[in-house]
C-alpha cells in the first residue's frame, strides 16, 4: 500500500536525524541516568535492598565514637558508676550496626584520634558524674569533641546520649518531689541512703526501658501510621530509590515522547517548504493517502521510541514497569494522545521558523502542568494533582505511577481510555486543519 510505503519512507527519514535521535533516545536516558548516578546507583542497591528485606536499601556508616570515662565506682553509692553504664548503653549488641564505642585511656589521645579523623566523635565524662547524677543540687556535664565536618553520625550519637541522659534526669526530678513531699510529712529522705539509691535506679531503669521501647516503636501508647495512599499516587508515595528511579523515567518518556509526536508531523511542514509536498501531489496518489501516510508515520515513530526507552531503561536502570498487559495498554494510549497532540499543534503553525519556539513553550508548559516535573515529590498539594488530568501528560503519568505500582488492566484503564479519547479528539481536529490547508 502507497500510505504505509509513505509512512516507513517518513520514518527512515526520521532516524537518520541525529537531533532527532538525541531528543528521541539520548536525551530521556541521559537524564534519568544523572538523576540515577547523582544517588550513587541507588536503583540497583534498592533491588538487592528489597531482594534482602531491606526496602530501604541505604546503609549508614557506623559511628566511631571514642569514650573518655574517669568516672569511678563509689562505696557511697553501692559500687555503682554512671559513666560506666552509659559506655555499657552505647556498647549494647543492638547498637553496633549504629555506633562502634571504644574506650580511651585519656582525654589527649581521644582528641587526637578526633583531629586525625580516625573516630568521629569523643564523650568526656567528668569524674563526678555519678555524684552529679545522685545529688539533686550538684551538676555534671558531658562533654562532646566532634568532627565539624559531620552532622548524621555525631546527631545519631547525641541522641543515643540524651535518651540515657533523660532518664537520670528525671529520676533526680523525681527524687527531688519525693523528698519535699517526705519533708512535708515530717520524714527525711537522703539520697544516699538505700532508699534514695534505690528510688533512682528504679526510675533510671524504667525510663530506659520506656526509651528502648519507643525507638524500637514498640511503645503501647504509641500507635504509627502511614497516611492512606491517594489513588493514582501509589508509586509516589512509598518513594524508595527504585521508585524514584522510575517516576523520573516515566516524566522524562512522556515529555520526549511528545515532543516525537510533535517533531515528526512538523515534516510537513518542512516538505511543504521545500516544495516535496506539493510534487507529491501532482501524483496519481491521492492527497488522503499522502497526509495519510505522513500521519502514520508519526504514530510509527512514536512507538519505536516508546518500545526502545522502556527497554532501555529496564536494562540501564533496573526499572520494572509493571504487568504486560497493563505497561501495553499506558504506552498505546500515550502514544495516541502524544501523536494526536504533535498532528493538533503543528497544523496551528504555518512555518517550520514558528515549530521550534512553540514546541519548546508549549511542550514544557504542559509538561510543567502534567507534573512530569515533580515526579520524585510526594504529597503536592491536591489542587496541582487536579490540574493535571486537564492534559494529556497528566493523564499518561498517572497510568504509568499505576503500571510502576504493579496495577493490573483494569486498574489503568481509565487513565488509558482518558488518553485514547484526547489523542483522537486531537487528532482529529489536526487533520481537519491539515486537509482545509492541502485542499
Amino acid at each position: 500500500m502507497k500510505l504505509l510505503d509513505i509512512a516507513f519512507k517518513d520514518l527512515l527519514r526520521a532516524f537518520r536525524s541525529a537531533f532527532l535521535l538525541v531528543m528521541m533516545f539520548g536525551a530521556p536516558l541521559l537524564m534519568t541516568g544523572i538523576f540515577y548516578l547523582a544517588f550513587g546507583g541507588l536503583a540497583s542497591g534498592s533491588a538487592s535492598g528489597l531482594a534482602s528485606g531491606d526496602e530501604g536499601g541505604f546503609d549508614l556508616p557506623v559511628t566511631k565514637v571514642q569514650v573518655v570515662n574517669p568516672d569511678q565506682p563509689a562505696a557511697q553509692y553501692g559500687g555503682f558508676s554512671a559513666g560506666g553504664m552509659l559506655v555499657q548503653f552505647l556498647q549494647n549488641e543492638a547498637l553496633q550496626e549504629l555506633v562502634q564505642t571504644t574506650v580511651a585511656p585519656d582525654e589527649a589521645s581521644a582528641r587526637a584520634a578526633v583531629d586525625a579523623r580516625q573516630a568521629a566523635l569523643v564523650l568526656i565524662i567528668p569524674p563526678g558524674f555519678t555524684a552529679g547524677i545522685y545529688t539533686p543540687d550538684t551538676h555534671a556535664t558531658i562533654t562532646l569533641y566532634q568532627d565539624p565536618t559531620l552532622t548524621l553520625g555525631p546527631g545519631i550519637v547525641k541522641g543515643l546520649v540524651g535518651q540515657f541522659l533523660d532518664g537520670f534526669s528525671g529520676s533526680k526530678i523525681a527524687l527531688g518531689v519525693t523528698e519535699a513531699q517526705l519533708r512535708q510529712r515530717g520524714e527525711v529522705l537522703d539520697s544516699l541512703s538505700a532508699e534514695g539509691q534505690k528510688l533512682l535506679l528504679a526510675y533510671s531503669a524504667w525510663a530506659q526501658k520506656m526509651g528502648e521501647s519507643q525507638s524500637q516503636g514498640t511503645n503501647p501508647l504509641l500507635d504509627i501510621q502511614a497516611p492512606p495512599t491517594r489513588a493514582g499516587q501509589g508509586a509516589a508515595a512509598s518513594q524508595s530509590p527504585a521508585t524514584l528511579v522510575g517516576l523520573v523515567m516515566a516524566g522524562m518518556l512522556i515529555f520526549f515522547v511528545f515532543f516525537t509526536g510533535a517533531g515528526s508531523a512538523e515534516s510537513l511542514l518542512t516538505e511543504d517548504e521545500q516544495g516535496t509536498l506539493s510534487r507529491l501531489f501532482t501524483t496519481p496518489t491521492p492527497r488522503s493517502v499522502i497526509l495519510g501516510g505522513k500521519f502514520v508515520s508519526v504514530f510509527l515513530t512514536t512507538i519505536v521510541q516508546v518500545i526502545v526507552l522502556l527497554v532501555a531503561s529496564a536494562l540501564a536502570f533496573g526499572i520494572r514497569w509493571g504487568q504486560p498487559l497493563a505497561v501495553a495498554l499506558v504506552a498505546l494510549g500515550m502514544v495516541v494522545a502524544a501523536a494526536g497532540f504533535g498532528v493538533l499543534l503543528i497544523s496551528f503553525l504555518r512555518s517550520s521558523r514558528q515549530a521550534g519556539p512553540v514546541m519548546g513553550v508549549v511542550l514544557t508548559l504542559t509538561g510543567m502542568l502534567g507534573g512530569l516535573f515533580t515526579t520524585g515529590i510526594a504529597d503536592l498539594p491536591a489542587a496541582f494533582n487536579t490540574v493535571n488530568l486537564f492534559t494529556p501528560h497528566g493523564w499518561a503519568l498517572r497510568g504509568w505511577k499505576l503500571a510502576l505500582a504493579g496495577a493490573g488492566p483494569a486498574e489503568v484503564l481509565l487513565p488509558v481510555l482518558v488518553m485514547l479519547a484526547m489523542g483522537t479528539v486531537f487528532f482529529a481536529v489536526g487533520v481537519g486543519f491539515f486537509r482545509k490547508r492541502f485542499a
